[in-house]
């Protein structure tokens, strides 16, 4: 089977739905399938094992550590042009919110070909928190959706995500709250539910290591320093709980300086230690090594690949945002009261008495509902399910045109003529 990935960022830029989908490339790849990743190039590749030299890479503008395109004939011919070189395509899967899924939808609807949609990112409050000008953005979005994939009146979010949901075939979120979410934009057809999973490879490779001795707890913030993750709040919260406790923060961003700041002025920069951006693995093996891993951010995430990650080798988590708390087992995590700075620093303050009572302690074995070999599996039943829908097995020599809805078939139409 070859599936074609459709992306917002090359494969081999920093982020959480690049390691998604680099994952699942891996993980099917070992399953003996190809997958291909169609998205915009990028002169900025610190992440290059989830690349590949076939992957089909379009012209693109690059904003900051961003790179974007639009879409349209142009951009089709493009599209058509590398996957020329490919095997022929059996399946999209598109892991995009904006230029990636026009791509990728227009790319399946004129061949033919079934399409996934995991839809990762709560575009709402997301995109005021990394561009300067929100309103505008979403205007530009929504004129975008109507033209490129001729989805008629399209003038606020649900709108535009509703857009995407009439056309797939299959729809994944990586959460069950951000499943409600949809639901509350009036998508009402079967949402599946499968995380972004964790990289059983890597895992085992860093579970066996046994913590190091310390004299106080170690707490673990990973991940982008800027305003929608709220590290200043934890900083905030650490200073005022007055634990005794050492806090590792892990990462880089457009508020570190602020923070390191904000450390020293609140007198607790002898207990906050600023490593910045480190690897992977790296990452994984200081998460192995902390007591507790922290998750601070509110409203805003869709899933929580850092604490999946940290429940999986092992390591029980405090989240302040209480949709991903209920994604996790509960053993493993322990959710603060509200938003507030105040419940925030109580829930620091009892973490050296949870953690000498054993209430985070003899937890068991570590879950392995994550791991990406369960969810690759799920996964292909889908795609063999769409398949077997459409009357056509995968990897035909030549692609077999689908038994299309009237919508869907009009749709095609119109797309073709942009």
């Amino acid at each position: 089977m070859h599936v074609a990935f459709f992306s917002d960022q090359h494969p081999a830029t920093l982020g959480g739905l690049q390691v998604s989908v680099g994952l699942q490339r891996d993980f099917l790849e070992a399953r003996g399938h190809t997958g291909t990743v169609c998205s915009p190039d990028s002169k900025r590749r610190p992440s290059p094992q989830y690349s590949r030299p076939h992957d089909v890479l379009l012209r693109s503008i690059s904003t900051g550590q961003q790179s974007m395109h639009l879409a349209g004939k142009i951009v089709d011919r493009e599209t058509d042009a590398g996957f020329s070189k490919r095997p022929p395509v059996d399946i999209v899967h598109v892991q995009a919110d904006i230029w990636g899924a026009w791509n990728g939808y227009r790319f399946a609807l004129r061949h033919g070909l079934p399409l996934v949609h995991t839809m990762h990112t709560n575009i709402e409050p997301g995109l005021p928190a990394v561009v300067p000008f929100p309103r505008t953005a979403f205007q530009l979005l929504y004129w975008a959706q109507r033209r490129y994939l001729r989805a008629g009146p399209v003038h606020d979010i649900a709108a535009y995500v509703r857009a995407f949901a009439q056309l797939a075939d299959a729809v994944i979120v990586p959460s069950a709250h951000f499943a409600r979410r949809l639901a509350d934009y009036g998508i009402d057809r079967d949402i599946r539910v499968i995380p972004t999973g964790v990289d059983d490879r890597q895992i085992d490779a860093a579970r066996p290591a046994v913590r190091l001795p310390r004299e106080r707890p170690v707490l673990v913030w990973p991940g982008r320093i800027s305003k929608e993750k709220r590290l200043d709040e934890t900083i905030r919260a650490f200073a005022l709980s007055k634990v005794d406790a050492d806090l590792h923060v892990y990462g880089a961003g457009p508020k570190l300086r602020r923070c390191m700041s904000l450390s020293e002025s609140l007198g607790v920069a002898d207990r906050v230690s600023y490593h910045g951006t480190v690897s992977h693995g790296a990452m994984l093996a200081a998460i192995r090594q902390a007591d507790l891993v922290i998750q601070s951010s509110l409203g805003f995430e869709t899933q929580g690949l850092t604490v999946y990650e940290a429940v999986s080798l092992g390591t029980p988590v405090l989240v302040r945002d209480q949709d991903v708390a209920r994604d996790l087992p509960p053993a493993w995590r322990f959710a603060v009261a509200d938003a507030s700075i105040e419940s925030f620093a109580a829930g620091l303050r009892r973490i050296p008495e949870m953690l000498s009572s054993g209430e985070f302690g003899g937890l068991g074995p570590p879950p392995t509902q994550f791991r990406q070999s369960k969810l690759t599996a799920q996964i292909l039943e889908i795609y063999e399910t769409l398949l077997a829908q459409a009357g056509r097995p995968a990897s035909a020599p030549r692609p077999i045109a689908r038994r299309a809805t009237a919508p869907r078939l009009i749709a095609r139409r119109l797309i073709a003529r942009r």
